[in-house]
């Protein structure tokens, strides 16, 4: 990757005329094709494209108030009714003049008696259709002549009266009144509840009169809603000064929609105007260069263009929405200008700046774009489009940056470029190192991790709209007219023809009417049984005609004689006698358009070649989901869907957040997987990665802390402002890495970019934390949230991490932490530490019951023998060999001496015969690990004088034990043989025995005494021959013998090293030294080392003592192996090259006699 974008670079340099000749086709390509990219405005879109989403989002279109607005005409003398509904009318004719029915359906402001009448009649012509069971019980009592005659007296009584003339035509249709009940079920259909109608007009109750406006235009267009209701105002204002004293004002879903989009402009264009100039004021006084900041902002500006283009020739119709809530990706797109830029100050020219930051930059870029393109796999148009977008952005902007901005900048860098940054000081500091700071934020992530669970998404999409007190208040009192504080949901049957959406409909009613019954639903308003199904008018009419086959005739027997008593004419029921004397038949669903046009406009829609049938449930809102679930659950769910105005809201809500969910996991997975992919060690991803997790916790830790509630819009943003946060560790990461392999400070300006990246983000977005939106304030809270937590997450966290792997009290680790060797130790810590309880509990039950014998203590002293033989030969990583050139027995007791390199010598010396006395210095004897264990064994502290346990120590040797004692009295920093105290040769003369030399080897590499870290290799324990009191080689004077026995350790160990420290052996601590500098470098180096042998034939040819030259030596794995082999061999290094010179130089092993330069002198 660097290789390409440097030869690119190269390749420009001499052809700059043609690289502005590209730029400027690409922008002129991108800028045509942006400009053809067709928008919309559906926030339905987001839903993800299954069939129930699909039903009910488009039942819900058609269906709900979403597209009506009410509008109130009130009067100052509110008995002066003549002149609202004069002004009504005004109004109405207006309206109907400047708008056409691609802006208005259908305007609701009275109701036509003579409609009304109509239907009515219409359903007593065609009774048969429409009676059910009850009807027909009923018709069974009516049907005598006893009834009947009653019946007949009733009419009489009504005809004679002052309504006669209103409801003459539908008794004499219907003497019997046989419909009675279904002229009820017609009454559902008008006005009730908190309305009222005067001569036809409707009114609220506090004497306002109402007109329903029926829009054509969906609330979510706003550009073509505000233009109607504009047209509206109009109107309205020009009714009012036509009519002085009256007054009208409007509410819907519409004009809330245009408020929201209003307050949005303003509190988007206020917090815009100060963020601009706060953030201008930023980047002026951090760069004080008009030319980097345009290009910082023509970085960004190519982006979008890039993307946009894109995007009409991948997606061709894009959510608007979407777009909307990706341009805050502008604020991760930002980053890769600054660091550039940010980094150009530090170097001589633009080729360095590629050559150092590309790699960084180039894995932000395609973690953070990998994930984000997961998003269009979740099946929501308008989050593939969210993914696309945010993806082609970040695009975009990284190649103008690789590509076209290093041409675009001066050819000189070298002017501090963020020295002017009002926080470079501050960031400069090293947190991580403040142990006080670091134990806080991780006693902090630990209790938001509880208060994590306290985050919740908000379900209601009130709360973060905006409607101004009035509106607030007409919402409640429309609710309060419309729905008698009932809660409504719809239940929706559907099918391919009216016929099939009608059958699906009459199957439905009965599971319904049980819900009735049982009180889970206190009324169903609907079409009911008035536009019947062929299926049902063949049932209907077949019970007619038997019906009236038995009682026609004697009907009409009754009717003529009773008649003719009470005085009505001989022909005055015909038309009753016409509908009995009738064979009635099925017929087509047009012969029913009387019922379609009227009391079925609202209840049947037909659109796209669906048919819908709609039933409004009225229920307790607590009620609502469970009676929505159980209706969804039936088995003519196929065809039928229940939901209500939230239930859009709640699937969108479930489905962001399980998607969000999803998209978190498999961002998570997609970055965890390049971070190692790029990084090469799964330790360098994990502290990448860590801080990315944390940070979500403190996000979702301070939410729930604060009662900031999730929704649907800050939702999106959380989730980049993660993916910022992928940004800056990866950028410190990778500086932190830099450091460590060239030493070279550069962390400091990879922080400033950080710092000046967060403060515009946090400027930015942080500012909406005033506004008065309820959704923009909430993006305000996040970002504050946010960025607090990914930017502290940030800085302390990889240092801290990256710190802990490769230093150690300030200074390089020789062999830095792996993953390897820590679950190695941990391994090998665990095992200890659950063998030392079982080992002390051992010895105590052995002192304490029964006597204290000799062969408990020699069963104990055994348990420890084993124990450490088994420890030692199963140390992870580590190969254990044992020599002993005596053949020693330790049969005869003596003074066991050892040099001391690592904690693990004792398992060593107590590996070798289970009959010891060990000699300890205070640490060992207080040690909180195997303290009780040496204790019960009857091991002594050496501190208070070998003299004053002379007598205890002769009756142990008495008894067969050796002395162990390590001469040294400290473990060797560096493995070499220390001063030997003389105590250990006192006490041998003192009780005459001999001394029984131990060499141990490598165990100080192994567990080097500056760090309780197990590492690979091999430990070589070598038993020597005896050192008699009387031995001829050494002085018999203690103290004398000591300094000699000393110089015999130190050539013995020589010779050991000799035998043991070979490539081979060095060769896992030279691997070490490349760990943590790039997955390049520690694979050239390991394949050098494999490719080679490790060098042995090479290293084999030169020299052990005197001085070589080695050439063009890389990353210097040949020469430093050769070095550490070698030790006395002066070895320079010439290497050219600047980067693999001073990576070499900076190896943590490097020992002094290896020496590198440039050239030779």
């Amino acid at each position: 990757m660097t290789k390409f974008f440097l030869s690119v670079y190269d390749y420009f340099s001499s052809r700059k005329n043609l690289l502005f000749i590209l730029l400027l086709v690409l922008i002129g390509v991108f800028l045509g094709l942006a400009s053809q990219v067709r928008f919309t405005e559906d926030i339905s879109r987001f839903l993800p494209a299954d069939k129930t989403n699909e039903r009910i989002n488009r039942a819900y279109r058609y269906v709900a108030s979403s597209n009506k607005i009410t509008i109130y005409c009130s009067a100052k003398d509110s008995t002066d009714r003549e002149k609202q509904m004069r002004a009504v009318d005004a109004l109405v004719e207006r309206l109907q003049t400047v708008t056409d029915t691609t802006q208005v359906k259908h305007i609701l402001y009275k109701i036509d008696p003579a409609e009304m009448m109509s239907v009515a009649l219409f359903v007593v012509e065609n009774m048969p259709y429409y009676l059910d069971d009850d009807d027909y019980r009923r018709m069974d009592t009516l049907v005598t002549r006893a009834a009947l005659a009653r019946q007949l007296e009733t009419d009489r009584n009504i005809l004679t009266s002052s309504a006669g003339m209103m409801v003459r035509q539908h008794l004499l249709a219907d003497p019997l009144q046989l419909t009675a009940n279904l002229m009820g079920k017609l009454r559902d259909f008008q006005a009730g509840g908190r309305f009222d109608l005067y001569q036809d007009y409707i009114f609220s109750d506090d004497g306002q009169a109402l007109i329903v406006v029926d829009c054509a235009i969906p609330a979510s267009e706003t550009s073509a809603n505000k233009q109607f209701v504009e047209t509206l105002n109009t109107c309205m204002r020009e009714t009012e000064k036509a009519f002085d004293g009256i007054s009208f004002h409007s509410f819907g879903a519409a004009e809330i929609a245009l408020t929201n989009a209003g307050q949005i402009r303003r509190d988007t264009l206020l917090s815009s105007l100060f963020a601009v100039v706060i953030v201008l004021a930023l980047l002026i006084f951090t760069f004080r260069d008009g030319l980097k900041i345009g290009l910082i902002f023509a970085s960004v500006t190519f982006g979008g263009l890039f993307a946009l283009g894109l995007m009409h020739l991948i997606r061709g119709e894009v959510s608007i929405i979407a777009v909307g809530i990706s341009s805050i990706m502008f604020g991760i797109a930002i980053n890769y200008p600054l660091h550039f830029i940010g980094h150009y100050g530090s170097v001589p020219n633009s080729r360095f700046v590629i050559k150092d930051i590309i790699q960084p930059l180039t894995i932000g870029n395609i973690t953070t774009v990998g994930a984000f393109m997961s998003l269009i796999f979740i099946g929501s148009d308008a989050m593939c489009d969210l993914g696309w977008f945010a993806s082609l952005l970040l695009v975009g902007t990284i190649l103008f940056v690789l590509l076209f901005l290093p041409h675009l900048l001066p050819g000189h860098g070298r002017k501090p470029a963020l020295s002017h940054a009002p926080f470079g000081r501050f960031v400069d500091r090293p947190f991580e190192k403040n142990r006080r700071l670091v134990a806080t934020i991780i006693v902090v992530t630990v209790l938001l991790a509880f208060s994590s669970d306290e985050s919740h998404f908000e379900a209601d999409m009130r709360k973060i709209n905006y409607m101004t007190d009035t509106q607030q208040q007409e919402y409640e009192r429309m609710r309060d007219l419309l729905n008698d504080d009932r809660h409504v949901l719809y239940y929706v049957t559907e099918g391919n023809t009216p016929e099939a959406a009608l059958t699906a409909n009459e199957e439905s009613l009965t599971g319904l009417k049980e819900l009735l019954a049982a009180g889970e639903i206190s009324k169903i308003g609907g079409i009911g049984h008035f536009l019947p199904s062929p299926s049902r008018q063949t049932a209907q009419v077949k019970r007619w005609n038997d019906f009236w086959e038995q009682h026609r005739d004697s009907v009409r027997t009754y009717l003529a004689e009773e008649g003719e008593k009470l005085g009505f004419r001989a022909d005055a029921f015909h038309l009753f006698e016409e509908i009995i004397g009738r064979k009635w038949e099925e017929t087509t669903l047009s012969h029913f358009d009387p019922i379609k046009e009227t009391l079925a406009r609202n209840y049947v829609l037909e659109n796209d070649g669906q048919t819908m049938i709609v039933n409004l449930l009225y229920l307790d809102a607590d009620k609502a989901q469970a009676v929505e679930a159980k209706l969804n659950g039936q088995k003519t769910a196929s065809s039928s869907i229940a939901f209500d105005a939230g239930s859009i809201t709640r699937r969108m809500i479930a489905s962001l957040s399980d998607n969000f969910n999803y998209v978190l996991y498999i961002c998570g997975l997609i970055v965890f997987a390049f971070l190692l992919f790029s990084l090469g060690r799964l330790e360098l991803t994990l502290i990448a990665f860590t801080p990315l997790a944390l940070s979500w916790v403190w996000i979702l830790g301070l939410m729930g802390l604060f009662d900031i509630k999730f929704n649907i819009v800050n939702i999106i943003l959380a989730t980049f402002i993660f993916g910022q946060g992928d940004d800056y560790t990866i950028f410190m990461t990778e500086g932190l890495m830099y450091e460590y392999t060239y030493r070279r400070k550069t962390l400091s300006s990879y922080k400033n970019s950080i710092a000046l990246s967060a403060a515009i983000m946090f400027v930015g977005m942080g500012m909406l934390i005033f506004a008065k939106h309820p959704a923009l304030r909430s993006l305000g809270e996040v970002t504050v949230v946010g960025m607090l937590s990914v930017v502290v997450m940030a800085y302390i966290f990889p240092p801290f991490l990256f710190g802990l792997l490769t230093m150690r009290k300030g200074r390089k680790r020789l062999m830095p932490v792996t993953l390897k060797n820590l679950l190695s130790t941990i391994y090998a810590f665990l095992v200890f530490l659950v063998a030392s309880p079982f080992i002390t509990l051992a010895g105590w039950g052995m002192a304490t019951f029964g006597r204290a014998t000799e062969k408990k203590k020699m069963a104990y002293h055994r348990l420890l023998h084993r124990i450490a033989r088994f420890v030692i030969y199963r140390i992870p990583q580590v190969k254990t060999t044992f020599s002993n050139l005596s053949g020693e027995t330790f049969e005869r007791p003596g003074v066991i001496i050892c040099n001391h390199q690592s904690h693990l010598d004792l398992m060593c010396i107590m590996m070798l015969t289970p009959k010891l006395i060990i000699l300890t210095n205070d640490w060992v004897w207080n040690s909180p690990f195997y303290g009780q264990l040496i204790r019960y064994a009857d091991f002594y502290p050496i501190s208070n004088g070998i003299e004053q346990m002379i007598d205890r120590l002769r009756d142990a040797v008495k008894r067969g034990y050796s002395i162990v004692i390590f001469p040294e009295g400290t473990r060797s920093p560096d493995c070499s043989i220390l001063r030997f105290h003389r105590g250990a040769f006192y006490l041998a003369e003192q009780l005459q025995i001999d001394l029984i030399p131990v060499m141990i080897h490598g165990v100080g590499h192994v567990l080097p005494k500056q760090e309780f870290m197990l590492r690979k290799g091999e430990i070589h324990i070598q038993v020597m021959p005896r050192i008699t009191p009387d031995d001829a080689r050494f002085s018999r004077n203690y103290s004398q013998r000591a300094k000699e026995v000393r110089q015999y350790y130190r050539h013995e160990y020589e010779a050991i090293c000799r035998k043991y420290e070979t490539p081979a052996y060095y060769a896992d601590l030279v691997k070490h030294n490349y760990i943590y500098k790039g997955p390049a470098v520690e694979r050239e180096v390991r394949a050098n080392l494999r490719k080679h042998n490790n060098y042995v034939a090479e290293i084999a040819a030169l020299p052990d003592e005197g001085e070589v030259t080695i050439e063009n030596t890389g990353y210097g794995e040949f020469t430093l192996l050769l070095a550490l082999v070698k030790k006395r061999l002066q070895i320079i290094a010439v290497e050219p090259d600047d980067d693999k010179r001073e990576l070499a130089e900076n190896c943590a092993s490097v020992p002094p006699n290896l020496r590198y330069v440039a050239r030779i002198s």
